[in-house]
């Protein structure tokens, strides 16, 4: 019985040595799948076009997008043109529904945007200081995937489901604060396609709470353009 428990307490530990490894294990399997790490690090703008499809209308969009530095979004809907800008650390958009002058960004929408601005994605997570948990495996739509939790520095959780085959991130779970309450904004991802050596889900679906389901088809990418950052600056009343 002496030698049952020993052991018993040997393998718990092993397994969770096995654990902390394979998340960093999958993670850096993940980034190599999308082009490696130096091919990511090498990413400072970008251009799309594609459609959003919400609330039953197909909608065009332009994104552009500068690493750290800020990204405007413009959706053509009715003839009127809706903007949704980052400039550093502060955010601001125009929504002719509501007015023709720009406002500021709601802060919930502006944390939960931000982090689209590191072009880079996971691949420097080791030195960024954020902490990784393999939660497991489990079955995705079909798919088998394993679930690892991130912690960044600053306190933003995240948890990616990875594709166990070819090693895609599919889904992604972020909490954020809205309102007062917590709640987990989930974007599931898929049609990776590469432009210029990198991998890009061509297939976003952003499942909010409070907003409801907002699926966006990238049609076109040009990796590393010119941009001119003004289109990140909020335009004076």
């Amino acid at each position: 019985m002496k030698k049952l428990v020993v052991m018993v307490a040997f393998l718990a530990g092993t397994s969770l040595t096995v654990m902390a490894q394979s998340a960093e294990e999958i993670l850096d399997k993940s980034i190599q799948a999308r082009g490696g790490a130096e091919k990511l690090n090498s990413l400072k703008s970008l251009r799309m076009e594609g459609t959003v499809s919400v609330m039953g209308m197909e909608i065009p969009t332009k994104s552009v997008i500068v690493h750290r530095r800020g990204m405007r979004n413009e959706m053509e809907a009715m003839g009127q043109s809706i903007i949704m800008a980052i400039d550093g650390e502060k955010g601001w958009m125009i929504n002719p529904m509501a007015g023709p002058e720009p406002t500021p960004l709601p802060e919930e929408q502006l944390k939960a945007s931000v982090s689209q601005l590191d072009l880079s994605g996971i691949t420097n997570y080791k030195t960024s200081g954020t902490q990784t948990e393999l939660l497991g495996k489990e079955t995705l739509d079909g798919t088998e995937v394993y679930k690892v939790k991130m912690v960044s520095k600053d306190g933003m959780s995240m948890t990616h489901s990875i594709d166990a085959k070819n090693f895609n991130i599919i889904r992604t779970a972020i909490k954020v604060n809205v309102g007062g309450q917590d709640v987990e904004v989930e974007t599931k991802m898929s049609d990776y396609k590469v432009f210029d050596g990198i991998a890009f889900p061509t297939t976003t679906e952003i499942n909010n709470p409070q907003a409801g389901v907002i699926m966006t088809k990238i049609t076109k990418v040009e990796v590393n353009p010119s941009i001119d950052e003004s289109v990140f600056v909020m335009p004076k009343k």
